[in-house]
């Protein structure tokens, strides 16, 4: 039980304690274009209403991205490789600066400039060794070249549950700059774009939202040929946070709940069995207090017992944590946001040793309580009878309610189980609209000489269809 625990505290403590690895995370959003009335429900923003956002002033800074996966050629092997364009203001966002090198500067969102790109600290690990001079070598993606102008560090990084790009990149494993010309202010088509904005201290969450509404009522009046009356056109402030884990708080919450149960019920089996133990020590206790032992001496003694063997059960119970911690990761690695920060830390040690500590209380204090109360004549008469009945009535009753207690509480853990089964199994059939079966998909980037143009791969993907 204290394992179980343990290991789903981890989790929680990672995705809904632990704020995000960025400078005052807390004041991060992520903005969203929402038409509920043309049913879309959530959109990236077109060029135009970065600006429009930026204009606003509702926020202290306001970066724009876009991601997308490239080939990766003209240094070592050829590789699919995630990357992200990002305005140069970017990581000073994020509150981020290059372990090698330099950042992006204004002049690198520019058009016209010479390719450049920082790589993060993993791929530089991974395809270089570290390699304090890659600055300055040059990388062919998607046949244009580019050149290494910093390193990220080890505790970076941007992945897809924090910026969800339009173009599916999981990764920011090379960053590149995002040149937006004249004409990007006025450009309301090609809603790929995403933007994130850092709230102004002391500025609610709240109130950045009620400036977006003003602005999007705004856009409706100025703009109804491409936002129409109908569609509810809105820009979402949400807190980075919570996109991070929103849709995993209610399922982590069950859990939460299933392990508590679970402890509950290793408490009322370990209690019965040490109730059952006192049958054995009911001479010791009265002889103990016949010569002189206080009541609260006896209770402190017998709870002390108790959490010595619960503290030896949570020392167990880490070593299942990390087991399952090790399962978790290996099964939800798609689902579960920040996997890759989860784990036995100094909160979740602190946290298993306070469990321990209680469950120890929790299941030793039927029994310490109920052997500081014995009867000294009666218990010292009876020691050479048969213990059977050595607690007496109440003793009975006590245990019987202890086994009722364990079984409402298992009754109620496998209905809950057998729930979220049903649930899994339903939610597994249902149809998606179409034939999946022998039905496969793939991504193919036409990039080169070959393909100097759109025309080209149009013309490419043409005579494929053919």
């Amino acid at each position: 039980g204290i394992g179980a625990n343990s290991a789903i505290f981890s989790v929680a403590s990672a995705l809904l304690l632990r704020p995000l690895p960025y400078r005052q995370a807390d004041r991060l959003a992520i903005l969203w274009n929402r038409s509920p009335g043309l049913g879309i429900t959530e959109d990236w923003f077109s060029t135009a209403q970065y600006f429009d956002i930026r204009a606003t002033r509702a926020f202290e800074d306001v970066a724009i991205a876009i991601g997308a996966n490239v080939n990766l050629t003209g240094d070592g092997e050829p590789e699919r490789i995630g990357t992200i364009r990002v305005s140069s203001n970017l990581l000073p966002l994020l509150g981020v600066h290059p372990q090698l090198g330099r950042a992006f500067d204004p002049a690198d969102d520019v058009p016209g400039r010479a390719g450049t790109a920082i790589l993060g600290h993993g791929t530089w690990v991974r395809r270089y060794g570290g390699d304090p001079a890659v600055l300055g070598r040059t990388l062919i993606l998607n046949g244009q070249p580019y050149e290494v102008i910093g390193v990220l560090p080890a505790t970076f990084s941007l992945p897809r549950e924090v910026m969800p790009t339009l173009g599916g990149a999981e990764d920011a494993e090379i960053l590149l700059p995002l040149p937006l010309g004249s004409e990007a202010a006025t450009f309301r088509g090609r809603e790929d774009y995403n933007v994130l904005a850092r709230l102004p201290p002391g500025v609610p969450m709240g109130a950045a939202q009620a400036r977006m509404d003003a602005l999007t009522a705004r856009l409706r009046g100025e703009h109804p040929d491409v936002y129409p009356p109908n569609g509810g056109l809105t820009f979402d402030v949400v807190p980075l946070q919570e996109q991070v884990v929103g849709d995993v708080r209610a399922a982590l919450a069950v859990l939460v709940g299933a392990v508590a149960l679970v402890l509950l019920i290793a408490c009322a089996n370990v209690a019965n069995l040490l109730l059952s133990r006192a049958l054995a020590r009911q001479k010791e206790i009265a002889v103990r207090a016949a010569i002189g032992a206080a009541r609260l001496r006896i209770i402190r003694q017998l709870l002390t017992e108790s959490v010595l063997l619960a503290l030896a059960g949570g020392a167990v119970g880490v070593l299942f944590a990390f087991w399952t911690l090790e399962g978790i990761r290996a099964l939800g690695a798609a689902s579960v946001p920040r996997i890759r920060e989860i784990g036995i830390d100094v909160p979740v040690l602190l946290f298993t040793l306070a469990l321990s500590a209680g469950a120890g209380v929790l299941f030793g204090l039927a029994a310490a309580w109920r052997l500081s109360r014995a009867d000294l004549a009666r218990a010292l008469a009876s020691a050479a009878r048969t213990p059977t009945g050595a607690l007496g009535g109440r003793g009975n009753r006590l245990r019987r309610l202890l086994i009722v207690a364990e079984l409402a509480l298992s009754v109620m853990l496998l209905v809950g189980a057998g729930l979220l089964l049903r649930s899994f199994a339903r939610l597994q059939q249902v149809p998606p609209g179409f034939v999946t079966e022998g039905v496969l998909t793939l991504e193919v980037t036409m990039s080169g000489r070959r393909y100097p143009d759109q025309a080209a791969v149009l013309e490419a993907y043409r005579q494929a269809w053919e």
